[in-house]
C-alpha cells in the first residue's frame, strides 16, 4: 500500500471519471439539446392596453407554470418591454404547446341552461318554398326559394378557430359557448351568468382511477366563502335543477367550466355540497385531455390578456448547423491548445491535455445525468462557456508549470520542487477559479435566457477544474518526476535542468608559495 501513498486520489478521480461515463453511455443518458439546437417552438405574445409592470410578472410565471405542465424542459420566457418571448425547446406537439400558451381569458363557472346540436353553427342556413311568389319567368305557377337563417347562436362555423369577441361570451348575462375538440366543434352550450372564476381554485391534479382504470381531474378550492363557498352555492341550485341551473337529460344540472371563451367541460353536479379537497370530475378523459384540463383548471387565469403577435416553428436543421458549428470551433480550439501546451511542456502538456479528458468526462456525465432527469437544456451559449472553460483548465496548469520552472531555475531539485511549486500555485488556482465563478454568478444573477446557459456551464466547468486540479494534476506530475528516465532528460519535461549542486566536503586550503611550516 506504502507505493500508492500520495497518489490515491488520482486513482480514484480517474476510476470516477471512467466509470461515470460508462454508466452515461450504458444508461443511454445524454444531453438535452435546447431550442437553438433541436429546434422547437416560438412565440412572442402582445399584452392588450398598457398594463402594470407586475402583471406582466405574474403573466409570465404563469405561462411557465403552463409550459412545465406539458413536461418541457429548459423553456426559455423572457420580458421584451411588455411584450413576452416564450421559446420552447423540443416539444412534440408544436400547435398543443402554441395553443396553450395562448390560452389568456379568465376561467369561469358557468351554469348550462340548454346544449344544442353543432349543426345550428355548421349548417347557418335552409332552404323554404313560396310556390305563391310571382316570378318573371315564362312560367307563372313556379315557384321561387328563399334562404332564412336558422342559427340563433351568433356563433361562426370557424368558431373553433378564430375565438369569440367579449361581447359574444356575455359575462354577466346568457350567451351561446362553444366546446370544441381541437378545431372540431363538438357541441354548443346556452350558458347563464359566471357563477365563479378560477380565483376560487387553488389547483388541480389529473389521476388515474385504479378501481375504473379511468382519468379523472380532481380541483382543490380554496376555503371560505370565496372558495369553496362560491362553488357550493352554485352546485346547490343545479343539483336541485334550479330555473338557472336547469337540469339536464341525464339528471341533475351541469356546471361548464369556460376558458377563453370555449367550454373545456361540462360536467354533472351529482351532489348539493362538497369538501374543497373531495371533488372529482370524471368522463371519458383520455391521460392527455385529463392533464389539459388540470393543467387549465389550475393556471388558467392570466391577470393580463395577450394576443399572439408571433408564432413559428424553428427546424431542426437549423439547430444541427450550429451544433455542428460549435462542435467544430470547440475541436479546433481543443487541437489548438494540446499543441500549444505539447510545444512548451512536451510529457506535461501531455499531461495537461489528459486532464481535460478527465473533466470532458465528468461535464458529459453530469449535464447528461441533469438532462435526463433534471430537464437541463444544452444551447449554443452553453456550448460556448464549456469552450471557455478549456483555456481556464489549462490556464491552471500553465500556472503549476511555470511554478516548477522557477523553483528548479532557482536551485532546487525536481523532485522537491514539485511539491512545493503545487501548494503556491494551486492557492493562485484556487483565487483565478473563484473569480471566474463570481462572474459566473453574476451573469446567471443578472442575465436571462441564453446568457445564464453560458454561466452556468461555465461555472460547472470551472469548479471540475478546481476538482482536477487537486485530485489528479499534482500526484500526475509528482508521479512523473519520480520517473528515472525522464529525470535524466528533464527538457521532456519541459523543465531546465537541475542546477549542479554542492558535494559538502570541505578542501584544505593550499599554502601559499612562501609559507613555511
Amino acid at each position: 500500500m506504502r507505493r500508492f501513498r500520495g497518489y490515491w486520489s488520482l486513482i480514484i478521480i480517474v476510476l470516477v471519471a471512467v466509470l461515470s461515463l460508462t454508466y452515461t453511455l450504458a444508461s443511454g443518458n445524454k444531453p438535452l439539446l435546447g431550442l437553438d439546437l433541436q429546434g422547437g417552438v416560438s412565440v412572442v405574445l402582445q399584452p392588450k392596453g398598457t398594463p402594470e409592470s407586475s402583471s406582466i410578472d405574474e403573466a409570465i410565471r404563469i405561462i411557465r407554470q403552463r409550459i412545465d405542465a406539458l413536461g418541457v424542459a429548459e423553456p426559455e420566457i423572457t420580458r421584451q418591454g411588455n411584450n413576452i418571448l416564450i421559446q420552447i425547446p423540443g416539444v412534440k406537439d408544436k400547435d398543443r404547446a402554441i395553443e396553450l400558451v395562448g390560452q389568456t381569458a379568465e376561467l369561469q363557472f358557468r351554469p348550462v341552461l340548454a346544449e344544442l346540436d353543432p349543426s345550428v353553427v355548421t349548417d347557418a342556413t335552409t332552404t323554404t318554398v313560396d310556390p305563391g311568389a310571382s316570378t318573371t319567368t315564362a312560367d307563372p305557377t313556379a315557384s321561387t326559394t328563399t334562404t332564412a337563417p336558422s342559427n340563433p347562436t351568433g356563433l361562426s362555423p370557424d368558431v373553433c378557430k378564430t375565438g369569440l369577441t367579449g361581447e359574444q361570451t356575455n359575462r354577466e348575462g346568457t350567451t351561446y359557448l362553444p366546446q370544441c375538440d381541437g378545431e372540431t366543434l363538438v357541441s354548443v352550450l346556452q350558458v347563464g351568468p359566471v357563477a365563479l372564476t378560477g380565483g376560487a381554485l387553488d389547483t388541480a391534479r389529473a389521476t388515474l382511477n385504479g378501481q375504473t382504470t379511468k382519468w379523472t381531474v380532481s380541483p382543490v378550492f380554496k376555503g371560505g366563502a370565496d372558495g369553496i363557498g362560491l362553488f357550493n352555492a352554485a352546485a346547490a341550485k343545479c343539483y336541485a335543477g334550479d330555473a338557472t341551473c336547469p337540469a339536464s337529460a341525464s339528471g341533475p344540472g351541469r356546471l361548464a367550466i369556460v376558458l377563453d371563451g370555449r367550454v373545456i367541460s361540462a360536467p354533472t353536479i351529482n351532489e348539493a355540497s362538497f369538501q374543497a379537497d373531495q371533488i372529482q370530475i370524471s368522463g371519458n378523459f383520455t391521460e392527455r385531455s385529463a392533464k389539459d384540463l388540470a393543467t387549465s383548471l389550475k393556471y388558467g387565469a392570466l391577470p393580463v390578456e395577450l394576443e399572439q403577435q408571433q408564432a413559428q416553428i424553428v427546424s431542426a436543421t437549423l439547430g444541427r448547423d450550429a451544433l455542428h458549428a460549435g462542435l467544430i470551433a470547440g475541436l479546433v480550439g481543443l487541437i489548438l491548445v494540446s499543441l500549444y501546451m505539447i510545444a512548451f511542456y512536451r510529457v506535461l502538456g501531455v499531461l495537461s491535455i489528459l486532464k481535460l479528458f478527465i473533466e470532458g468526462a465528468l461535464l458529459w456525465s453530469v449535464i447528461s445525468y441533469l438532462g435526463t432527469n433534471n430537464g437541463l437544456a444544452l444551447t449554443l451559449a452553453g456550448i460556448t462557456g464549456i469552450i471557455v472553460s478549456i483555456g481556464v483548465s489549462l490556464d491552471s496548469n500553465v500556472v503549476y508549470y511555470e511554478h516548477l520552472k522557477e523553483d528548479v531555475h532557482d536551485g532546487r531539485t525536481i523532485r522537491s520542487a514539485t511539491d512545493r511549486a503545487f501548494h503556491s500555485s494551486f492557492s493562485t488556482i484556487v483565487k483565478a477559479d473563484v473569480a471566474s465563478l463570481i462572474g459566473a454568478a453574476l451573469l446567471w444573477w443578472l442575465t436571462v435566457g441564453p446568457v445564464r446557459g453560458f454561466a452556468f456551464y461555465l461555472a460547472l466547468s470551472t469548479l471540475l477544474d478546481l476538482l482536477t486540479s487537486w485530485a489528479y494534476m499534482r500526484p500526475v506530475v509528482k508521479l512523473a518526476t519520480r520517473s528515472k528516465g525522464l529525470l535524466r532528460r528533464p527538457s521532456l519535461l519541459g523543465i531546465p535542468a537541475e542546477a549542479p549542486q554542492p558535494t559538502g566536503r570541505r578542501t584544505a586550503a593550499r599554502p601559499s608559495a612562501g609559507a613555511t611550516r
